[in-house]
Formats: C-alpha cells, sequence, structure tokens
C-alpha cells in the first residue's frame, strides 16, 4: 500500500573549497614565479636554497614574515585563509632595491550556487527518487525531520541524515529515498567546491 508522503524542499548551501599549495622559489635575486594568484584557503610555500634572503609582506601591519633574513636554506609556509583576500606585496628586506619582490593575490572562493528545479517521483511503494540540478560539483546531503515547527538549519538538532551524493560536474543528480515516515520534510544541503 502506497504511502502518503508530504514532502518540503527547502536548499541550503555551505562552502568547502579545496585548499592548493602554491610553491615560490627564493633564488638569486628574485622570487618564481614572482606573482602569483591563489584562491582564498589555499597554501604558499616559499623555498629557500642559496643567498641571505627572507619573506616579508608590505603593508602597516604585516601579514606574512619568514624572519630575518637568513644565509641559510629554510622553508617557510603561509595559510591564506579566510577573511584574506586582496593582493599582498611582499618583498626580501636585503635586496627590494634591486627588485626582489612579489605578490599573492588571493581571491575569495566563488558563491556556493544553491540546488534547482526539484523534482520527486515515485520509484516504489516505500521509495522516491529525489532529482535536482546541481549548478557546481560537491556533495549534496538529504536531511530529513518530520518535525514542521523545526527553525533551525540542518545538519542540527532534530535533523536526520537521509542521503548524500557526490555530483562530480554540474547538471542533473538524484538520490533514492527509502522507509520515509508518512510526513518528511527534506533539505538538500550543498557542500561546494568551487
Amino acid at each position: 500500500m502506497m504511502r502518503i508522503l508530504w514532502i518540503c524542499i527547502v536548499l541550503f548551501c555551505a562552502s568547502n573549497a579545496l585548499a592548493t599549495l602554491h610553491t615560490v622559489n627564493v633564488n638569486s635575486l628574485s622570487f618564481s614565479p614572482a606573482n602569483i594568484t591563489i584562491q582564498q584557503g589555499d597554501t604558499v610555500r616559499w623555498v629557500k636554497t642559496a643567498g641571505v634572503h627572507n619573506v616579508a609582506e608590505v603593508s602597516p601591519t604585516p601579514v606574512f614574515r619568514s624572519g630575518e633574513p637568513t644565509g641559510s636554506a629554510f622553508t617557510y609556509t603561509f595559510v591564506f585563509a579566510a577573511p584574506l583576500v586582496g593582493t599582498y606585496n611582499y618583498r626580501c628586506e636585503v635586496h627590494a632595491a634591486s627588485g626582489m619582490i612579489g605578490s599573492v593575490t588571493v581571491e575569495a572562493p566563488a558563491p556556493c550556487l544553491p540546488a534547482e528545479n526539484v523534482v520527486i517521483a515515485w520509484e516504489a511503494d516505500d521509495q522516491v527518487a529525489l532529482h535536482w540540478v546541481a549548478p557546481q560539483l560537491g556533495h549534496y546531503d538529504v536531511y530529513g525531520t518530520s518535525d514542521a515547527t523545526l527553525v533551525t538549519p540542518p545538519p542540527s538538532a532534530g535533523w536526520s541524515l537521509v542521503a548524500g551524493e557526490d555530483v562530480p560536474a554540474p547538471g542533473l543528480a538524484s538520490t533514492t529515498l527509502s522507509s520515509l515516515s508518512a510526513q518528511q520534510f527534506l533539505v538538500v544541503v550543498h557542500s561546494c567546491s568551487p
């Protein structure tokens, strides 16, 4: 016997960008590459093997600095985590006048777009297929509750994880839900990786 299923779809979105490591070589009288563009959350690693150098951001309140100039080899790593965004100019304090300068431009992540055009279809007496258009790749979770008065978004108290799908490319996505209660309110949460 087919159960009656009342479904309310609400779309939420959470950002979860994938971080990248960028390497800058510190050699002779230059940084190579001297100017890079990265995404917020990425890491830059400066690797020095010769000469007397350091890495020092240039601003009234510097965001990063490797330390005093040194003749020893070093690896200096800095994570450009939120809220850092914009262009950060840096230099070797010993050789700035000789043109040993560089910059890191940090781009804010693209907005996480919500799922679109959600469609529900019956698969069998105790199953429904949930289809939606995924505007971005990423992981989509479906949370459910039978509490029509619940005002907090998932994942939080009162919500249960019903299903999850990894979407490798923008386009149509779907999952099959089974063993749902007679009245189920569902929320699709998108953890995107722009």
